[in-house]
């Protein structure tokens, strides 16, 4: 029996489109994400998937004012 590890191409997962994440705040931010937590140290970026922005947390932190959403 032969098995293949090769997925077709139309089911690779292709990000088009990201996000960058800057804390703008004064302190080290700690995200808690679904796949775990993520720190984001001050005057620093990460780019993310835009579905990061229906995390509560990360609305709350932009509402605030402690973070900034720029497209990548």
């Amino acid at each position: 029996m032969h098995l293949s590890f090769r997925r077709p191409p139309n089911a690779t997962y292709l990000v088009r489109r990201s996000v960058w994440l800057q804390n703008t705040s004064d302190q080290h931010i700690l995200l808690h994400l679904g796949t775990g937590e993520v720190r984001l140290d001050k005057d620093h970026r990460l780019r993310f998937h835009p579905d990061i922005l229906h995390n509560a947390q990360v609305k709350a932190l932009v509402e605030a004012g402690k973070m900034t959403v720029q497209d990548a």
